[in-house]
């Protein structure tokens, strides 16, 4: 049997466990970062007063009673043909991106007050087990566009 007897001063031994230190604590705050990013925050809104609520904190003036509730079934992977929408919610600080495959109801309420339409203009909320977690505005329309429910900033 054979020995090998290596001489390692105690300062080579305190910077290089400084260094395995420095480069545990560097692979987990960038694993952080490259990590799942956060899909946002569900918001309660079981309620038609706790939506309104929610879409008056926005800045949304809105007739009281939904015009439309509706239940949908949203497919499993909603990468695909939802990606512009995923991107829309994230924006929204909503987590619809993890709902893919379940049971949501849409709030479909009429806005009175888009600086860009005086009529014809809706929000819609999605909800999952009383949560908000996803929405949108949509002007109708010939110029009708799709917005997040963010209120736009007045120029």
């Amino acid at each position: 049997m054979y020995y090998v007897h290596v001489k390692f001063p105690k300062r080579r031994a305190g910077l290089l466990m400084c260094l395995v230190a420095l480069v545990l604590v560097t692979t987990a705050i960038l694993s952080g970062c490259w990590g799942k990013s956060d899909p946002g925050t569900a918001v309660p809104g079981s309620t038609n007063e706790e939506r309104l609520a929610y879409l008056t904190g926005l800045g949304w003036e809105v007739k009281p009673e939904p015009v439309e509730t509706l239940e949908l079934q949203l497919p499993e992977n909603l990468k695909g043909e939802y990606g512009d929408y995923l991107k829309l919610q994230q924006e929204n600080g909503l987590p619809f991106q993890q709902y893919g495959g379940k049971q949501v109801t849409r709030y479909t309420y009429t806005v009175c007050n888009h600086p860009a339409a005086e009529k014809g203009a809706q929000v819609n909320l999605y909800l999952h087990e009383g949560q908000i977690i996803g929405g949108d505005v949509i002007l109708t329309g010939e110029n009708g566009f799709q917005a997040g429910l963010q209120f736009p900033k007045q120029s």
